[in-house]
């Protein structure tokens, strides 16, 4: 009998937790037992309500501001709700069409998809969209081409088979004929191996330039250090999106500013996305889960895409706390399912991803 009771109270308990959140996601203001019982169909008597929203707080999943009455959820609360989250909402048809529509109507350039991938995810979340491109050390050469911009100046240009273009400006005072000599050597070399094994081939490979042409030798050094020193690439849209500014209530900049500065600084924000890339299925912090603490006011989705069954990047949204879990969660699948379509069509051959 007294296992009845338990289970009784722990389905009323999380009867009310979930309509707490949903309601504060809907609204941005606490949630009194009034409201509960309402507009939730919660046919428990005002003083049974107020009771379980106590416990509930003792528990750490609701916390009360000021002296309000009404509770909104904590941290613990958020995650309990995504936690219960078995089955990912289906979106809505028009809008898998719509997604499908956007990436029909683009060049296979995989620049220009991964930038309008960030902007379907921020224009259909409206929050903050971004997808790291696909490690540029695992990508394979195509083609490697050198212009001279400059008397001083030379523009090295990488085309690497995901469709990725890199170019760095160096230092070199070279003759038309020597470039041409350096950029038939490195194609001859590189064209087909993959950018991490570049720098170790031209300091092998070099050797005949140092003793007959230091000129050379000298430019191919600084070439290679250009492939040792690329960096991750990642798309950002949405980082001042006014819609986010314009949710009911949502008066606390906090979260925006945050976006903002982490639009500022990329390299940081990749370095915590990047944890997650061995991370398979949907991925939810959700605020004080999220190892900075300019990221405690915000919540982030994420998951991988691949190329068959290898990742391949990482693609996701940030938001606040009280977002559409569901919807969210469902949109981030949905993108990450096109774009493993369209790198199976394309044929990426990255060859140290996913390990």
């Amino acid at each position: 009998m007294r296992r009845v009771v338990l289970d009784v109270l722990k389905e009323r308990k999380a009867k009310i937790l979930s309509a707490v959140i949903h309601h504060y996601i809907k609204t941005g203001k606490p949630v009194g037992s009034d409201v509960l019982i309402g507009q939730y169909n919660i046919s428990l008597s005002a003083a049974t309500v107020r009771n379980l929203m106590a416990d509930l707080e003792r528990e750490g999943y609701l916390t009360h501001p000021h002296t309000s009455a009404g509770r909104v959820p904590t941290d613990k609360g958020y995650r309990s709700y995504v936690d219960k989250l078995v089955k990912l909402q289906n979106f809505a048809v028009e809008e898998e069409n719509r997604i499908r529509k956007e990436y029909e109507q683009k060049h296979s350039e995989i620049e220009t998809l991964l930038s309008e991938t960030s902007r379907i995810l921020s224009g259909l979340s409206q929050y903050m969209g971004f997808v790291m491109a696909p490690k540029p050390q695992c990508d394979e050469i195509k083609n490697i081409e050198l212009v001279q911009i400059t008397r001083e100046e030379l523009l090295v240009i990488l085309l690497t088979q995901s469709g990725m273009i890199k170019h760095k400006k160096i230092e070199a005072f070279v003759r038309q004929e020597q470039i041409n000599r350096l950029r038939s050597f490195l194609n001859e070399k590189l064209r087909g191996t993959s950018v991490a094994q570049a720098n170790k081939i031209i300091v092998s490979e070099i050797k005949d330039f140092k003793q007959n042409e230091m000129e050379i030798f000298k430019v191919a050094e600084k070439i290679g250090d250009v492939f040792y020193n690329i960096q991750d690439d990642i798309y950002i849209d949405g980082a001042s999106n006014v819609n986010m500014i314009s949710i009911p209530d949502f008066n606390d900049f906090e979260p925006v500013k945050s976006m903002i500065k982490f639009n500022e600084d990329k390299k940081r924000f990749m370095d915590i996305i990047n944890r997650d890339f061995n991370h398979r299925g949907i991925n939810v912090k959700i605020g004080s889960e999220n190892a900075l603490e300019k990221l405690k006011h915000l919540s982030i989705v994420t998951t991988v895409y691949k190329n068959g069954e290898r990742a391949v990047g990482i693609l996701g949204i940030i938001g606040p706390k009280r977002m559409e879990y569901q919807k969210m969660m469902s949109l981030v699948s949905y993108v990450s399912k096109v774009l493993n379509e369209f790198f199976k069509a394309n044929g990426y051959r990255g060859r140290c991803l996913g390990k």
